[in-house]
């Protein structure tokens, strides 16, 4: 979907949701999310207009795709004739998204590892062969590996490695004449470059290179909105992409008992759920996963016991406004005021464009309370709604 503004003429929104919540393992799979979940969505939101996906494609989908001969331009023809419009890519996990062991797994491989780049360049040939507008591209991937990869090298000599790497596929984007794709790099919680901040001050910068912003991952660490979005804008190439989503948050875990037991009850094999802890005087403690975290606490970590604040990366749907029957609250104030910051700066988005993406891949193992009445078409539908009633409050309308 396109949004316009009459006092911006040529700047656009285009929104779209990620595949991501409904993982393909092959080229069929992915074709049956597109027949049971995109194209009802489409009919309900966009039924005479153009319907943006968010692409998620494994790497063993997106070798099909590119090796089987006649699938790349079948897959064209198709989206063509259900007017979807791919415009921004998801590539960081590699395979196995939501199975269950896959927790840091999901950062395999690291990005100074070749089999990183090839991914990276497969997702971006398939993204210029099915674009359907002049408009940017952006493909988000992660910040280089998961804290826990780094081995017997310190982060500095990490980041550097992942600099090479970045320049190799920058060089290679060239020769394939694709300037107008962004890499939008994704700083999560526990990872190389784990913040915004951090991605600001210690991030190489490479041509075709910017920056993806997860308000969920952002608002685990404490960020403030406006300097997390001004760093954003800021970094190499500048916002490619801004994932619109929240997070699970807990007041005063210690006293709140029922809050706290609920929280670590969503302890699951598949997803990673850092969890920070914030002190009074703001710093913060990281905890690697939610089963850590119950296990810190209980042996009467100060961090975690005199904590004010607990954030986990847990991502629940942007329409969900807190979880008081379970004592838990949401972060969407937090996604809400970012949004605002970045819809207040159209001149400074990328070819004119902000890329704008409800990724809830967590659908599956919501709680009841947190998922809502419905299938995952309701519920995406009702994030939609959410999104597009804030960016109407801002003045723009479907384009």
């Amino acid at each position: 979907m396109r949004f316009v503004h009459r006092a911006h003429p040529g700047r656009c929104v285009r929104l779209a949701y990620c595949l991501n919540v409904h993982p393909a393992a092959s080229l069929a799979e992915f074709r049956r999310g597109l027949e049971t979940v995109a194209t009802p969505l489409r009919e309900r939101l966009a039924p005479s207009e153009p319907f943006g996906l968010g692409m998620y494609l494994s790497a063993q989908v997106a070798r099909e795709l590119l090796e089987t001969p006649g699938e790349l331009e079948r897959l064209r023809a198709e989206f063509a004739q259900r007017e979807f419009d791919p415009f921004t890519y998801n590539a960081f996990p590699h395979g196995g998204f939501g199975e269950s062991g896959l927790k840091a797994r999901v950062f395999e491989p690291v990005w100074w590892d070749a089999a990183r780049s090839r991914y990276t360049l497969d997702v971006a040939r398939i993204a210029c062969a099915l674009r359907t507008s002049p408009g940017p591209l952006s493909i988000s991937t992660h910040t280089g590996a998961h804290s826990s990869a780094l081995g017997a090298h310190t982060r500095a000599q990490r980041i550097a490695e992942c600099g090479e790497s970045w320049r190799r596929v920058a060089r290679e984007l060239a020769e394939l004449g694709a300037e107008h794709v962004s890499i939008a790099l994704e700083p999560e919680p526990d990872s190389l470059l784990g913040s915004v901040a951090e991605l600001a001050a210690q991030g190489p910068r490479v041509d075709g290179f910017g920056a993806c912003l997860d308000t969920c991952h952002a608002a685990v660490m404490f960020e403030p909105a406006r300097d997390t979005v001004e760093r954003a804008l800021s970094f190499g190439r500048g916002l490619a992409k801004l994932q619109f989503t929240s997070a699970l948050a807990l007041r005063d875990p210690a006293r709140n008992t029922r809050g706290r037991e609920a929280l670590l009850a969503l302890d699951e094999p598949r997803y990673l759920h850092q969890l920070t802890a914030r002190a009074e005087d703001g710093s913060l403690a990281l905890v690697s996963d939610l089963d850590r975290a119950g296990a810190r606490f209980a042996a009467g970590e100060r961090a975690l016991a005199t904590a004010e604040e607990w954030r986990c990366h847990f991502h629940v749907p942007v329409d969900l406004e807190g979880l008081g029957a379970l004592g838990l609250e949401v972060t969407s104030a937090f996604a809400d005021e970012a949004l605002e910051c970045v819809l207040a700066q159209p001149e400074r988005w990328q070819g004119g464009e902000l890329h704008l993406e409800v990724e809830t891949y967590t659908w599956s193992i919501l709680p009841g309370l947190a998922r809502g009445p419905g299938d995952l078409v309701d519920g995406l539908e009702r994030e939609y709604r959410h999104v597009i009633e804030r960016l109407s409050r801002a003045g723009w309308r479907s384009g």
